[in-house]
């Protein structure tokens, strides 16, 4: 410890462990104990996982920081909704600062807009992007052993997506073997565009909609059976996955009808998979309702069940 007008010779570096630490501070000093144990959040540099139609597709990256320079951490990784166009990276990254403080690393996932690429484009971009992580996880300091795939919206669609065809190479572009995902999560997404014109909604789902540019028509009532394909309730069955599920929505969801996720539920349930339903009472489609710490405390308890500590 140094107390005033003691010397040192300079050294270039310093460990946090070497760096003598200063006690005898001034008459009126405020002392604030700091904690060792804290975890703050920071951006790291987007990466470039692929380039597909003339697109660099990033991934934005978001750290734990802790005083371990070298420490692996396990993975959140989340599609981002966007009604399936052009994404904003930054939209949910503080939504999510307390699964980042609660020492998981953030990935939002960029896939191809629908006005690039139809169904199941985004399904095949965040499989990709997965195997990139995989293949680069160590200077990522990711734990390849504790990974969690999350979506919202349009991206809870994509989530849902994963989750039934993980390990079957269905909707995939490569047999290469994916990794193990301790827990898949859908909140408030779609799970079937063929019934989406059914429930109260603030938008007509059936024509010139978010739902009918994903598979290319104008309507998805003249398109039904291409509506149910793009639908995550028609893969899952006996075969399907069983990867733990967790899904959430806000029962006056404005933009997806909270039935989408009734019906997804029910199916999972109908074939005795490992699924849990919240309904966030008064939530809106995410927003300042939905997301409260209720909701991120379910999110983080999903987290801590399925983790391999």
């Amino acid at each position: 410890m140094l107390k005033m007008g003691d010397t040192m010779e300079p050294k270039m570096k310093y460990t946090y462990e070497e760096m003598p630490k200063v006690v005898n501070y001034p008459e009126g000093t405020k002392v604030v104990k700091g904690d060792k144990d804290n975890i703050r959040a920071f951006i790291g540099e987007d990466v470039v996982y692929t380039k597909r139609d003339g697109i660099d597709l990033k991934l934005r990256l978001v750290y734990p920081e802790t005083l371990d320079k070298n420490k692996k951490f396990p993975l959140f990784f989340h599609i981002q909704g966007s009604a399936w166009k052009k994404q904003n990276l930054n939209s949910h990254i503080l939504d999510f600062k307390d699964i980042i403080t609660h020492g998981y690393i953030l990935a939002i996932v960029e896939y191809r807009p629908s006005d690039v690429a139809l169904f199941p484009a985004q399904i095949l971009d965040a499989k990709c992007a997965m195997r990139y992580i995989q293949n680069h996880s160590d200077e990522l300091l990711i734990d390849i052993n504790n990974v969690f795939i999350s979506g919202e919206s349009s991206g809870g669609h994509t989530s849902a997506m994963c989750w039934a065809t993980w390990k079957n190479f269905s909707l995939d572009d490569t047999h290469e073997v994916l990794c193990k995902v301790r827990g898949f999560i859908d909140l408030y997404g779609v799970s079937n565009l063929s019934t989406m014109h059914k429930y109260p909604s603030a938008f007509d789902h059936d024509k010139s909609s978010p739902a009918t540019m994903i598979i290319g028509v104008d309507s998805l009532l003249d398109n039904l059976d291409l509506a149910l394909k793009a639908s995550p309730v028609s893969y899952v069955d006996n075969e399907s996955n069983n990867d733990p599920l967790l899904i959430m929505h806000g029962n006056k969801d404005r933009v997806v009808p909270f039935e989408q996720s009734i019906e997804l539920y029910e199916t999972c349930v109908k074939y005795n998979k490992n699924v849990e339903f919240y309904c966030v009472d008064d939530g809106d489609h995410g927003g300042n309702v939905f997301y409260c710490q209720d909701t991120l405390n379910v999110l983080i308890d999903f987290l801590g069940k399925y983790i391999d500590k």
